[in-house]
């Protein structure tokens, strides 16, 4: 509160309160030119760092890849394909919604800015869905052609990979027999929500490249041959290192996804004389290291449903149950005998061990390791065919 001044005129007070007006006013002013001065600097900077945008190509003037092929020639020699959706009113599964073209380079980067000089657009590969390798890359090694999307961060790090048999041109020149776009059709081939089961084993480009530097756990990647026009999947390729060592089959594949733990959906497994649905799985690993070497014991436990059965023989449901499990049990042994052959272990043991053990000491440490699997079946829903009277 302002002291008053008793010898002060009514006057005077007048003028030194329209003073102090004016001057707070000028502050108001002073303030609102300085907001004004740092919103148009503001919006200045916004434009500077939005001026990279206006070199970039219109949608209009590029080619969205959907599927890449890597086709070894030699160690330094490769060829690239590239499949392209054209959209057009005409859709289906018409050559008209796809073109396929490839390319000759040192390098998978060398070969799509050479691709360039043939098109009359852009190529641009950061819409790939698939990415695929001829077995002859596989087996060279999957670092050297699988690196550059890792460094220049251009095709999707969860695009699907596989290793294709008889060559690329066949793959990637023939129609999808739904009508999908290219990549889309390779992408929904793997997917659980999709067309995919359990065997099929989808594996993405950053799961890959992850496995290439954990040398306690070996990639598992599917093999796909193209037939007429479909292509199909004829087992799942495992490595040692970056080098293709063997094949799964599809059935082995199936123990693989029990054994890591994958096997979420409904599986049919066909018998000789019985169909049975797997429900449901539950895997529990124990692990050890009993005089330097590794044991490895998995528990599998599966819940089953009888589909359909042979009227030729009547089996009782132990039967059914036993013949099962002798089945898996089988394909575990073989499994297990041919990724410890190679030293691959695709199963990821390794990572229980890596605080005792070095990780290159696990592969030669997993071919004498001691692995073994037992399984619990429990039958559901057989209906009427096992009711005693």
């Amino acid at each position: 509160m302002k002291p008053i001044n008793p010898t002060a005129s009514p006057a005077s007070e007048r003028r030194r309160e329209q003073a102090q007006g004016r001057k707070e006013q000028g502050r108001a002013k002073a303030l609102a030119r300085l907001r004004t001065a740092w919103s148009g600097t503001a919006a200045l900077l916004l434009l500077l760092a939005a001026g990279g945008c206006w070199d970039s190509k219109d949608v209009d003037n590029r080619f969205l890849v959907g599927a890449m092929g890597l086709d070894a020639k030699s160690p330094e020699r490769l060829e690239v394909w590239f499949r392209v959706p054209v959209t057009s009113p005409m859709g289906g599964g018409h050559k008209s919604s796809f073109f396929a073209v490839s390319q000759e380079g040192s390098t998978v980067m060398d070969a799509v800015n050479r691709v360039q000089y043939k098109l009359p657009k852009a190529i641009d590969v950061s819409s790939t869905r698939a990415l695929f390798l001829d077995e002859q890359s596989a087996q060279y090694g999957l670092l050297p052609y699988l690196e550059f999307a890792v460094r220049e961060r251009t095709v999707p790090l969860d695009a699907v990979v596989a290793v294709v048999e008889g060559g690329m041109k066949r793959i990637f020149e023939s129609p999808n027999p739904a009508g999908e776009l290219a990549g889309i059709y390779t992408k929904l081939y793997f997917e659980p929500y999709a067309g995919g089961i359990p065997r099929k084993n989808k594996t993405m480009l950053w799961e890959v490249y992850a496995k290439l530097h954990n040398p306690m756990h070996a990639n598992l990647i599917p093999v796909l041959r193209q037939e007429k026009k479909d292509f199909i999947q004829t087992g799942n390729a495992f490595f040692r290192s970056d080098h293709m060592a063997g094949r799964l089959t599809m059935d082995e594949s199936l123990l693989y996804e029990m054994m890591t733990k994958r096997l979420t959906d409904s599986e049919i497994v066909l018998m000789s004389r019985s169909d049975l649905n797997i429900v449901h799985n539950k895997t529990r690993v124990r692990s050890r290291l009993a005089g330097g070497k590794p044991r490895v014991e998995a528990e599998i436990s599966l819940s089953v449903s009888l589909l359909d059965k042979s009227h030729s023989k009547r089996r009782s449901e132990d039967e059914i149950k036993e013949e099962l499990a002798e089945q898996l049990d089988q394909l575990s042994k073989g499994l297990i005998a041919k990724t410890q052959k190679a030293g691959s272990d695709i199963f990821g043991f390794g990572n229980r061990f890596r605080d005792r053990i070095k990780p290159d000491q696990w592969p030669d440490l997993y071919r004498q390791g001691d692995i073994r699997c037992t399984f619990k079946i429990e039958m559901r829903n057989t209906g009427l065919e096992f009711l005693r009277a």
